[in-house]
């Protein structure tokens, strides 16, 4: 129940101390299907390792009654948590209400009452993601997962005149309450942005508490820990430290000289990192592509001589493909198909694929049972060994150990402009379209992972990517 005595004016004073409970942020969960430039979308697996460090490492996890009373003075664990998810994304009720269930992690789900079962069509990028309608929204409190408001509809809360913040603030909080039954306690500003009239309405109505991002302002404008997408394991422990709290405070009341210093920071870091990171690749890629020639010298031997036995023709094939900034280039394979095959077939079932539709057959959306494909050509395909002479386009420097597939020219000129920033590195001999289903996902999917990997592009990511490519191969990786 909500409190609405006089001790609130004075909750809304105080100020949580450096060692009271952390504040979990999150948004959405799962795979991004497109460019996530926010880092907003937690894997299912990141997830699930972040709950089970909390669980080992001794940390607490707090209902929202266990916060409250925490906030009013009440003895509670040095290490413990709330979990808070905000926008009130359809991946909140689908992905992370079980897996906080079977952890038995209670949490606070702040959603738009304008908003319910439509899109989140505040910010662009993301404007195609689909929020959670009021009726799945009913059934969380029974799962632990308790529901909060997040202003009407995503506005940001500054500058606000009284009716206005009583749509956001009083309304919102009716509207929820009418269309799951749930009354909500906690408030959340969208943006994490507020003012002291915003802070002020949402206590007048009667909340127990609001939650921003990181400029604490007491009770009504806790502090929090943003937890983003690209967080390693050894970043989200940091971020719960008392020495992130401090920096994220001090911050938050300097806002504009941390923006600024961020700024220059990530300018001087782009600079400075790219050339090492093209460096370290450059150097990657020569190394392993020149011991692996070496290694498997005599495999490719014997492949290229079964395949010469089978019909004949040659053991290497050379087709131009499309390499960074849309350079062409010669790339080697070995040959799989018979000489002087026809590709409009092939042509189809990109086209296809590029206007949404399903070709997956029998789990592969390759061509299904292409009769172009020889004997050997098919033992070749499913191993993943027809690949092995693109070495030597890693060698060359035409390609690089981990990028993205290296397409046709006609692939290219059908491939939409919004997938363009695949061409901004060079293609690699394998990617996260290789670790991540093959040809069991369709050109749109690859296309969509390959700009999320350009978008997120680190050396992490590669050996993350490469570590992954082995186990794919010997399981066969849904190449055929």
């Amino acid at each position: 129940m909500s409190r609405s005595d006089g001790s609130r004016t004075e909750g809304a004073r105080r100020v949580p101390s450096l060692r009271s409970p952390r504040v979990l942020m999150y948004h959405y969960f799962g795979d991004a299907s497109h460019a996530d430039p926010e880092q907003l979308f937690v894997s299912e697996e990141a997830f699930a390792a972040q709950l089970r460090y909390l669980q080992r490492s001794g940390w607490r996890a707090l209902t929202l009654d266990e916060y409250l009373a925490a906030l009013d003075g009440a003895p509670t664990p040095r290490r413990s948590y709330l979990v808070t998810i905000d926008d009130g994304h359809e991946s909140a009720v689908h992905v992370a209400a079980p897996a906080l269930q079977a952890a038995g992690v209670p949490s606070v789900l702040f959603v738009c009452p304008d908003r319910m079962g439509g899109r989140a069509e505040w910010t662009a990028a993301y404007s195609g993601e689909r929020l959670a309608p009021a009726e799945e929204l009913k059934g969380l409190p029974d799962l632990g997962m308790e529901l909060g408001v997040h202003s009407a509809d995503h506005t940001r809360m500054v500058g606000m005149d009284d009716a206005t913040l009583r749509v956001h603030v009083t309304d919102a909080r009716d509207q929820l309450e009418a269309t799951t039954g749930v009354r909500a306690r906690a408030f959340a500003y969208p943006y994490g942005t507020h003012d002291p009239a915003a802070r002020a309405a949402v206590a007048g109505a009667g909340y127990d508490v609001a939650f921003a991002v990181a400029r604490e302002q007491g009770r009504f404008a806790v502090d929090r820990v943003f937890v983003r997408s690209g967080d390693s394991m050894l970043r989200f422990r940091f971020k719960l430290s008392t020495a992130y709290r401090v920096i994220s405070r001090v911050g938050g009341r300097a806002w504009r000289l941390r923006h600024a210093v961020r700024g220059l920071g990530a300018r001087l870091r782009k600079a400075t990192s790219g050339r090492f990171a093209a460096a370290v690749r450059r150097l990657t890629d020569i190394v392993v592509s020149g011991a692996a020639l070496v290694a498997l010298a005599i495999p490719m031997l014997l492949i290229a001589a079964a395949i010469r036995l089978e019909d004949g023709g040659p053991a290497l094939f050379r087709q131009q493909r499309v390499g960074m900034r849309r350079r062409p280039f010669e790339m080697l394979k070995f040959r799989t198909m018979a000489p002087g095959g026809d590709d409009r077939a092939l042509r189809e079932l990109i086209a296809r694929e590029l206007r949404g539709e399903d070709t997956v057959v029998d789990g592969s959306s390759k061509l299904h049972r292409d009769p172009r494909v020889t004997r050997v050509g098919r033992l070749l395909r499913r191993t993943s060994l027809d690949e092995l002479p693109q070495l030597i386009n890693v060698l060359r420097g035409d390609m690089t150990l981990v990028g993205p597939r290296p397409c046709l020219e006609w692939e290219a000129e059908m491939f939409p402009a919004e997938y363009q920033a695949r061409f901004d590195v060079p293609p690699g001999l394998t990617g996260l379209w290789q670790v991540s289903g093959r040809s069991a996902l369709g050109t749109l999917d690859m296309l969509r992972l390959d700009v999320r990997y350009v978008e997120q592009r680190t050396l992490a990511r590669d050996l993350e990517i490469l570590v992954r490519t082995v186990p794919s191969l010997l399981g066969g990786g849904g190449a055929r």
